[in-house]
C-alpha cells in the first residue's frame, strides 16, 4: 500500500478526535486526523508527522495525518491502512494460497466483516473464510495492544466471527501491527477486560487469532512477519520453555526411545516417585517384560517382585491389565487416541496425554502436580489445584498453548520445570527460570503462596510390632490379604500395637514356638499417603524349628531361605529398615545385587 503526495511536518495539538494542528512550511495548518482513537502517546507536542495531500480540493482541511515518528521509527496511524494492505496481502497469496475471490465488507449476521474470502484446497475443495482486521497502533516496551479506547463494536465483531465458525466458515481475527519492532500482541485488558475475554472464548471456538507486523515508511506499509498473539501470561510459555528446555533438558532412558510403551511405564513409575529413584526399576522391568505381550503375560508375583520398593502397587496391577486389554482389545497396540487410552486401567487424563504428545505426537496436554504448580504461579492463579474441576479447566486452557510442531516435548518441559526449578518443597530457583519475566506471583513476590490447596487431612496413625523372626537360615514371612494396602505382598509377622518383649514372646509361646530368644531392634516409621505406620522391631531367634511346623502352620507363617526372599517374595519398602536385619537387598538393590552375581 502506498500514498501520493506525502509532506513531513510537526504536531503542535488535537482539540478533538478529527482533527489536529501541524506545523508545515513554517505555517499551522489545520489537518484531519484518520484514526479517532487516543493516541496520546504517538500525538505528542514535537512530534513529526507524516500528511498524505487530500485529493477532494473542496475539503476545510488539506491534509490527512497518516503517520507518526517514534523512537527513532515510523508508526501508521491510518485507520483505512490496515484493509488497504491487507487486501493486497491476501491477493498476492500471502495467507491463502490460490484465493478464488475477495469480497471486501461482506455481511454476516447484524455485522459487516472487512473481508470474505474463498481459496481453492489442494484435494478441489473450497475454503470460504471471514476476515476481521484491527489495526494496532499501541505499543509500549515492544509489545502492541488493542484496543487503545474502549470498543464496543470489537466485542461485537468478535462474537460474530465465533457465530461464522459455529456456521461452518473459517474465521479469522488478524492485526495489523502499523509499524516494526514489536514482539507480541495483546488485547488490552486494562482499558476493555471485555474484550480479552471475548478473545479467549473466540479462540476456544475455533477463530484464528493471528497478527502481523508491517515495514512501514513514510510512503507506504506493508504486511511483513507473523507476530504471536498472547491472549494471557500462559501464551507466552512455550517459546521461551522450549529453548530453555533444549539447552539442558535431562537425558532421560524413556525420552532417547519414546515408544508408546516405554512412555507409558515411564510414566506409571513416575507418578509419586522421583525420576532419579526409578531409573534402575525401568531398565530391568524393560529387560525382564520387553512389550506389551510379555506384561500381560508375566506372573503376579514376578510382576510385584520388579516393583519391590516402588510402593503404590496397584499402580503395576493396573498395568497389567491394562496391557491385557490392549492385547484383547487392540491387537497389542497401545492405541493413539487420547479418549481410548483413558479407558485403560490406571490410565488417567494426564497418562493419556503424556503418551499421546509424547510418543504419537499428539497436540493434547499432559497436567500433573508439576504443571499446576508451574501455572499456578505464572497466572497467580487463587484456584484450589486440588480440585478435579481446576484440573480439567487447565487442561482446557492449555490446548490452545501447546505447540502443534511440539507437544511431546512442550509437556516435558513442563514436568521438568516444575522438577528442577519451579520446585515444590522449599524456595524455587527463580533465578533460573524461563518464565520469570512474566510470572505474576514472582512480580509479587508472592511466589511461596502458590499453589493453593485446602489442607489435607490428617493422617491415620497406626501403631505395629514388627518380629523378624527366624531359625537358622530361614525367615517366617506373612502374606497381606488380596485387597487393601499393599494387598498381595508378603510382610514380617506382625502384633497390632506396640508391644514390649514379654508381650511378643508370650504371643509366639501361645502359638506353641519354643527355645525363643529376644532382642529389641528399634523403631521405625513409614509413610503413606493417608496413614501413617509406627513401628517397633524385634528380632526373634527360634530353635528346632522343624518340631514347631504345627505352630508355624497354625500362624500362617511361611518359612524362606534368606535369598529366595531376595529373589522371589515381593516385600514392601515399608519394613526397609527391618529387611536388613536378615542382610538381604530390596528393590532396586535387588537388581544391583543380582547383577554382580551374575
Amino acid at each position: 500500500m502506498k500514498y501520493g503526495h506525502i509532506k513531513k511536518g510537526v504536531f503542535l495539538s488535537r482539540p478533538n478526535r478529527f482533527i489536529a494542528w501541524v506545523r508545515v512550511d513554517g505555517r499551522e495548518e489545520k489537518v484531519h486526523v484518520k484514526n479517532t482513537g487516543r493516541c496520546l502517546e504517538l500525538l505528542r507536542e514535537g512530534a513529526a508527522v507524516y500528511l498524505e495531500r487530500a485529493e477532494n480540493a473542496g475539503r476545510s482541511t488539506a491534509y490527512d495525518l497518516v503517520a507518526v515518528e517514534k523512537e527513532g521509527r515510523i508508526v501508521n496511524m491510518d485507520s483505512q491502512a490496515p484493509n488497504r494492505a491487507v487486501g493486497e496481502w491476501l491477493l498476492s497469496g500471502g495467507l491463502f494460497p490460490n484465493v478464488i475471490s475477495m469480497k471486501p465488507e461482506k455481511t454476516f449476521g447484524d455485522s459487516r466483516f472487512d473481508f470474505y474470502v474463498e481459496a481453492e484446497e489442494a484435494a478441489g475443495g473450497i475454503r470460504k473464510i471471514y476476515m476481521e482486521v484491527k489495526g494496532c497502533t499501541l505499543e509500549e516496551n515492544r509489545v502492541g495492544s488493542f484496543p487503545d479506547a474502549p470498543s464496543e463494536r470489537a466485542v461485537k465483531h468478535v462474537r460474530e466471527l465465533i457465530a461464522a465458525k459455529e456456521a461452518g466458515y473459517e474465521a479469522y481475527l488478524l492485526f495489523v501491527v502499523q509499524m516494526d519492532q514489536v514482539d507480541f500482541m495483546v488485547p488490552n485488558v486494562r482499558t476493555q477486560p471485555e474484550f480479552g475475554e471475548i478473545l479467549q472464548k473466540a479462540r476456544a471456538a475455533g477463530v484464528r487469532i493471528i497478527a502481523r507486523d508491517c515495514l512501514v515508511t513514510e510512503h507506504s506499509m506493508e504486511i511483513r512477519y507473523p507476530l504471536p498473539v498472547y491472549l494471557s501470561e500462559m501464551d507466552r510459555i512455550p517459546v521461551p520453555l522450549l529453548a530453555w528446555y533444549d539447552r539442558g533438558r535431562r537425558i532421560l532412558p524413556w525420552r532417547e526411545d519414546p515408544t508408546p510403551y516405554h512412555v507409558w511405564v515411564s510414566e506409571i513409575m513416575l507418578q509419586q516417585t522421583r525420576v532419579e529413584a526409578i531409573k534402575p526399576y525401568y531398565d530391568r522391568f524393560l529387560r525382564e517384560l520387553p512389550d506389551i505381550r510379555t506384561l500381560a503375560e508375566a506372573e503376579e508375583e514376578k510382576l510385584l517382585k520388579l516393583w519391590e520398593g516402588l510402593g503404590y502397587y496397584n499402580r503395576v496391577r493396573n498395568l497389567q491389565k491394562a496391557a491385557r486389554q490392549i492385547m484383547a482389545d487392540y491387537n497389542g497396540q497401545m492405541p493413539q487416541e487420547w479418549e481410548e487410552l483413558c479407558k485403560l486401567p490406571g490410565i488417567g487424563s494426564y497418562t493419556a496425554g503424556a503418551v499421546s504428545s509424547i510418543a504419537y505426537r499428539k497436540r493434547i496436554p499432559a497436567v500433573d502436580g508439576n504443571v499446576l504448580r508451574v501455572l499456578s504461579r505464572v497466572m497467580a492463579d487463587e484456584r484450589d489445584i486440588l480440585d478435579a474441576k481446576v484440573k480439567r479447566a487447565v487442561e482446557q486452557e492449555l490446548f490452545s498453548v501447546i505447540p502443534e510442531e511440539r507437544p511431546g516435548d512442550f509437556n516435558q518441559a513442563m514436568m521438568e520445570l516444575g522438577a528442577t526449578v519451579c520446585l515444590p518443597n522449599g524456595k524455587p530457583k527463580c533465578a533460573e527460570c524461563p518464565l520469570g519475566e512474566f510470572c505474576r506471583a514472582y512480580a509479587a513476590d508472592r511466589v511461596l503462596e502458590y499453589p493453593k490447596k485446602k489442607p489435607k487431612r490428617e493422617r491415620k496413625i497406626e501403631e505395629k510390632t514388627v518380629l523378624i523372626l527366624q531359625d537358622e537360615t530361614r525367615a517366617a514371612l506373612t502374606k497381606r490379604d488380596d485387597k487393601g494396602l499393599l494387598a498381595g505382598l508378603y510382610e514380617f509377622p506382625c502384633l497390632p500395637g506396640k508391644k514390649s518383649g514379654a508381650q511378643v514372646l508370650a504371643w509366639l509361646k501361645e502359638l506353641g514356638f519354643v527355645s525363643l530368644r529376644i532382642q529389641k531392634i528399634g523403631e521405625a516409621k513409614h509413610i503413606f499417603s493417608h496413614r501413617e505406620w509406627h513401628m517397633t522391631g524385634y528380632l526373634v531367634r527360634t530353635d528346632g524349628l522343624t518340631d514347631q511346623n504345627e505352630a508355624a502352620a497354625n500362624a500362617g507363617f511361611l518359612f524362606v531361605e534368606k535369598d529366595e526372599i531376595e529373589r522371589n517374595y515381593p516385600l514392601p519398602s515399608a519394613y526397609a529398615a527391618y529387611a536388613k536385619y536378615l542382610d538381604i537387598a530390596q528393590g532396586a538393590d535387588v537388581f544391583k545385587e543380582q547383577e554382580k552375581r551374575g
